[in-house]
């Protein structure tokens, strides 16, 4: 059962939602923030894979040796969870191998006899002026977070579908998806294109009854600590990760009617990110020129009028809608 009662105060009973029966893995679920959405899922009801690889890809960032492994942070989180009567298994594959991703639903599977949710929120952090880049960087940043969480959703895929049920929630980032921040360009690429899976992956799952999302967290991490102090509003307010576990469960629990949006969540605080189209400037198609662009400007660059496209449908109902305004008798 997904709902049961809890008894509350002079407001009635409260509805309390619940994960029993469901199978859930998290990736980077050792520590930080995925370890937060473990132990929540598992208080909740659900059976959980916590899927760690014990090495941090950017240790050199924490103060530790490259290599340097702490490889029973899978295991800590499974004895946590089963001390306190829930149900876990460890998994300390690498989300971005081809060859073992796939081991992570498999365990699900094998253990619990099903796969119901995923979130992906293994990543790796290169702070790195632009100019020093490496390709391997770059590469290495991508290779987490986009093909990483391809390959764990598409283990998950056929089983979703199959059942007819799934909730994925990919965790991306204010970085690359709102802004950019210093030093974080490869970081910030690989946060874009994870943006950009999710966003198909909705659209893919939607008949199948999959659900995907995403969640643009903010906490104080170990992962915080290395940055410049002055990217955080941490000291300020309060960012402890498991003020962001309630966000990141709700988006795959089978009552959140959400799929292919993005939620910010931070400090107890939970909201809408989006992305909009404005409206923009319209020129009869034969004017248009690049001095008809600098003389209209401040219509081109104002975002006052705009619309949050939900499919692809929308945006070019928009367009379509803009050009008919100007341009009401054409015809192809």
């Amino acid at each position: 059962m997904a709902l049961t009662q809890r008894a509350a105060g002079a407001g009635g009973p409260v509805t309390e939602l619940r994960f029993d029966g469901r199978v859930a893995v998290v990736t980077g679920a050792g520590r930080g923030l995925g370890r937060e959405f473990a132990l929540l899922l598992a208080r909740r009801g659900a059976a959980v894979v916590v899927n760690d690889i014990g090495v941090s890809v950017d240790a050199a960032r924490y103060g530790a040796s490259p290599g340097a492994g702490e490889p029973s942070v899978a295991d800590e989180v499974v004895r946590e969870i089963v001390t306190s009567g829930g149900s876990a298994v460890a998994n300390t594959a690498d989300v971005s191998d081809p060859d073992t991703a796939h081991t992570i639903v498999d365990d699900a599977v094998e253990n619990f006899g099903q796969i119901d949710i995923v979130i992906n929120n293994a990543g790796v952090v290169i702070t790195r002026d632009f100019i020093d880049l490496t390709p391997a960087d770059v590469d290495k940043s991508f290779a987490v977070h986009v093909r990483g969480s391809f390959l764990v959703a598409q283990s998950a895929w056929a089983y979703m579908t199959k059942a007819g049920y799934g909730r994925i929630l990919n965790v991306v980032s204010v970085d690359g998806n709102l802004f950019g921040n210093f030093r974080h360009t490869a970081y910030d690429a690989a946060k874009g294109g994870l943006a950009g899976l999710t966003r198909g992956m909705a659209v893919d799952g939607a008949d199948a009854g999959i659900a995907v999302n995403g969640l643009l967290p903010g906490a104080y991490t170990r992962g915080q600590k290395s940055i410049d102090p002055k990217l955080t509003p941490h000291g300020t307010i309060d960012m402890r990760p498991e003020l962001v576990a309630p966000a990141a469960v709700y988006l795959v629990h089978e009552q959140c009617p959400a799929t292919g949006r993005f939620y910010a969540a931070s400090s107890g605080r939970m909201g809408r990110v989006f992305t909009a189209a404005a409206e923009g400037f319209q020129d009869q198609p034969d004017n248009f020129s690049l001095e008809s662009i600098h003389d209209h400007w401040d219509m081109i660059d104002t975002p006052d009028t705009f619309v949050v496209p939900d499919r692809t449908q929308d945006f070019n109902e928009m367009r379509t809608r803009v050009f008919h305004n100007v341009v009401p008798n054409w015809k192809a």
